[in-house]
């Protein structure tokens, strides 16, 4: 490709010194049967292809001979060139997050082994991402109504995501605790707008009681972006890793896919990251089992992030 790609600038610059100008878009596609959405994708554009070979776009075009590709003392013209400044983003803040627990369906060993991770790192912040609870009482997809009632479930899973919050706050009393809420956890309430959206305000009050929980802060639009820095924080939506880092232009901690996994990535000079949180759901339960087999890409683990940048820890 990278010969591809110097072959497309050879062409380019025997075109402008054969002109003794700066040649047109229409011209270089005659020349060189490129089109408009490979030199788009390889170059940014026609302009920025021209001043990579030292041309000026037609609008500030000069007469073109040898001297544009002359440099007479190339040392000093590197020493001289722009330098690329690193942004003050001001300290590393040490953030752990866990995701898709998908309570009762949870698996206790990796739960187990976040809360020993905080204990150790004593991060500033810990986050539930989304998707703590399941709500399978309330999904759309086909399933057993043999394991337990609405009621059953929902007692279980607000009892499962009160003892973790005192957990973490035995074992790391100075962190910020924040709760998002994830696609599972608005089952219910999507349930009741095609059925009854008069009833939306009492469903909206009636899950925020559910997800309050002494000393957490609860994020009930799932919507919403928690920022801290230049790190957005929420549940995700897209099922390829990097596309919310490239669609928010931010750093990013997301979950959603159970498929946890780091990405980094150049954007105009500033190398942001995507990290997933993985999965704190056990596969295997009934809730989990919609796979259509058990052998899946799902990777148990959770997040963290520090001065050392971001990773996903495999449990």
């Amino acid at each position: 490709m990278r010969d591809d790609k110097q072959e497309a600038l050879n062409i380019l610059r025997e075109l402008a010194m054969e002109l003794g100008r700066t040649p047109s878009l229409t011209e270089f596609f005659q020349k060189s049967g490129r089109t408009k959405h490979w030199i788009t994708k390889h170059f940014g554009g026609f302009s920025p292809m021209l001043l990579s070979i030292g041309i000026q776009p037609m609008l500030n075009a000069k007469k073109i001979d040898n001297t544009i590709f002359q440099v007479a003392n190339l040392p000093q013209f590197l020493e001289d060139a722009p330098k690329i400044l690193p942004k003050d983003k001001g300290p590393a803040k040490k953030i752990a997050v866990i995701s898709d627990i998908h309570w009762p369906f949870h698996s206790q060993r990796v739960v187990d082994a976040f809360l020993e991770f905080i204990k150790i790192h004593q991060p500033e912040y810990v986050f539930i991402n989304g998707d703590a609870w399941d709500m399978y009482s309330h999904g759309k997809f086909p399933r057993s109504h043999n394991i337990f009632t609405p009621r059953e479930e929902r007692d279980l899973a607000r009892k499962h995501n009160e003892e973790f919050w005192v957990e973490v706050k035995k074992r790391c009393p100075d962190a910020k605790c924040v709760q998002m809420l994830g696609n599972h956890e608005v089952r219910p309430l999507k349930r009741i707008l095609e059925e009854y959206p008069a009833a939306e305000d009492w469903l909206k009050k009636a899950l925020q009681d559910e997800f309050t929980f002494e000393g957490v802060e609860t994020i009930f639009d799932t919507r919403q972006e928690y920022i801290i820095g230049n790190i957005a924080i929420f549940h995700g939506y897209r099922s390829k890793l990097g596309d919310h880092r490239d669609y928010t232009q931010y750093n990013c901690i997301v979950g959603h896919t159970h498929r946890g996994g780091t990405v980094f990535k150049n954007i105009r000079n500033e190398i942001l990251w995507e990290l997933n949180s993985g999965l704190a759901g056990d596969p295997l339960q009934k809730g989990l089992t919609y796979t259509p087999q058990r052998i899946n890409e799902w990777t148990q683990g959770f997040a963290y992030v520090d001065e050392h940048g971001p990773r996903f820890i495999p449990a």
